[in-house]
């Protein structure tokens, strides 16, 4: 059974580490708008990805792209703590001592 994780982004607009991961982020996206919303998922081996969930956000007179969080998924509790580790997140503590 896979395990799912949502990790909530500090700065969404700030994309920089996540342009880091996904060279061709910005041909993926193309241009932002209105409740415009978009998907793209990373694969780090069959059984453990992470989805970037973007939105539209009117910034000034401009529409930009936001990320305000990520969905891990890994095939078991090991798998999911060393995606955890990879973004930096500390593991959720109703996971720990069981």
């Amino acid at each position: 059974m896979a395990m799912r994780y949502i990790i909530r982004r500090k700065n969404s607009e700030d994309l920089t580490d996540i342009r880091r991961e996904i060279s061709n982020l910005d041909s993926l996206l193309a241009k932002a708008g209105d409740g415009l919303r978009r998907s793209v998922e990373v694969s780090f081996s069959p059984l453990r990805s992470a989805v970037y969930q973007f939105s539209g956000k009117k910034v000034d007179a401009l529409w930009i792209w936001s990320c305000p969080c990520i969905e891990i998924v890994a095939e078991n509790e090991e798998g999911l703590f060393n995606l955890l580790e990879k973004f930096q997140v500390e593991k959720p503590s109703h996971l720990l001592d069981q």
